[in-house]
């Protein structure tokens, strides 16, 4: 931060009528910030900070000003010397979607506390960021709101300490997970996989083990995680357990926390009002999809992700899916057994005939790090659920190299877990 009076006497006043994200910079690269703003930079290394009808203190020079609001925006930037005195400056990023209007709201699950809490209720109403998850970390101590909304929530945007808990292969996985839902925790994995993971040696091999995703494949199969994280970055692994029979939902990673919050989006469809409970309550259901930015539905015959269809062999549905938001290059949907179809950014349709159980799902894909996916409609024959055998095998494979690993790391009570695991897996085989 460059505030030096020596310099300048002009000040801008920045102005969009809602809290934005602001970014002041000069043609050198310095980023200039309000008094009292601790200085912060995007993944582009462009400044930024939070909020709305702001004044900074900027030198005599050319400057540029953009306002950004999250993924449902678009950014609006302009140019200008500063005059003498005071200069507006107004600028309203244009919405691009408004997810909320049809029950969709995003959140970030996994935002460490390392600021003051001021800097991340900035932060949530300047991304317009719907949900934020705060984890213990080297800020202020946050305990006594454990259960509460913290005191920036309104009725579109929710904080809370701990609504989701992320799993770090502890002993007993059980008993301990099982309380902490007692307590209402979503509970699912902050990281997934370090690179695009195809097979299980790879699985074991990248899996990050500060928040050890590789240990999925057990507890998506004894029914202790609601999630997988990330849906986006590790969407073959997903969709392996997935096919596997294991039912979870897909929401949004962290596999870095540089810049702002909310860069990765779980969203979930609410019931009614939006409240902690009924957020978490949609993501247990795997009413969600996850996104670096684009709007992405998903309908198999009008029931959307987190549906289970009970069909008879024969059914034929129609799929559709659905996508809005720039840098969107492909749409598709996807059964167990690979692409149903896809097509250019719009709505993609396809029709579907159940021969055997199976699921759908639609995955959104572009340049760079566009990316989006949502959890399954899950398309039951018979009452039966998805079991494909290549997925099952390929779970199974994944235990074995996951037992290797732990064997002398974790001790003898997570291993017993891990044969009971493969005990349903087998079953699926039958």
């Amino acid at each position: 931060m460059r505030n030096d009076a020596t310099l300048t006497s002009r000040t801008i006043r920045l102005r969009a009528g809602f809290p934005c994200r602001w970014s002041v910079w000069s043609a050198d690269g310095r980023g200039w910030y309000p008094k009292g703003v601790s200085p912060a930079r995007d993944l582009d290394g462009l400044p930024y900070f939070h909020g709305d009808d702001l004044v900074i203190e900027v030198p005599p020079e050319r400057l540029t000003v953009r306002a950004a609001r999250g993924m449902e925006y678009d950014r609006a930037e302009t140019t200008l010397v500063p005059g003498d005195g005071e200069t507006l400056v107004e600028l309203a990023p244009r919405r691009i979607y408004d997810a909320a209007a049809h029950g969709w709201y995003g959140g970030d699950l996994h935002v460490r506390l390392n600021r003051p809490s001021q800097w991340v209720a900035d932060s949530q109403h300047g991304e317009d960021l719907h949900v934020v998850n705060l984890l213990p970390g080297d800020g202020e101590p946050m305990d006594c709101w454990t259960g509460r909304d913290l005191p920036w929530s309104d009725d579109t945007h929710v904080a809370r300490v701990d609504l989701a808990h992320h799993t770090l292969g502890i002993d007993d996985p059980g008993d301990c997970l099982t309380k902490l839902r007692e307590r209402g925790a979503l509970i699912g994995y902050a990281n997934a996989f370090r690179g695009p993971v195809e097979t299980p040696e790879q699985l074991v091999g990248l899996g990050d083990p500060g928040f050890d995703a590789r240990l999925s494949v057990v507890d998506a199969a004894l029914g202790l995680v609601d999630s997988f994280s990330s849906a986006i970055g590790s969407a073959p692994a997903y969709r392996r357990l997935i096919g596997a029979g294991n039912r979870i939902a897909a929401v949004a990673g962290a596999a870095h926390r540089l810049g702002p919050i909310g860069r990765e989006r779980t969203y979930a469809h609410v019931a009614g009002r939006l409240t902690a409970e009924s957020y978490a309550a949609a993501v247990r259901h795997g009413r969600t999809f996850a996104t670096t930015g684009p709007f992405l539905e998903l309908s198999a015959n009008g029931h959307g992700p987190g549906s289970t269809l009970n069909l008879t062999p024969g059914t034929r549905l129609r799929v559709t899916g659905r996508v809005i938001g720039p840098g969107v290059e492909t749409v598709r949907l996807l059964t167990a057994d690979g692409e149903l179809t896809s097509g250019p950014p719009g709505e993609v349709a396809a029709e579907l005939t159940a021969i055997w159980p199976t699921y759908v799902v639609a995955v959104a894909e572009g340049g760079g790090q566009v990316r989006a996916h949502t959890s399954p409609v899950y398309l039951d024959v018979e009452k039966r659920r998805v079991a494909r055998e290549e997925d099952v095998t390929f779970c199974l494979r994944w235990l074995e190299l996951l037992e290797d690993l732990i064997r002398d790391r974790v001790g003898t009570g997570y291993l017993a877990v891990v044969a009971e695991a493969r005990r349903v897996y087998e079953s699926r085989l039958a």
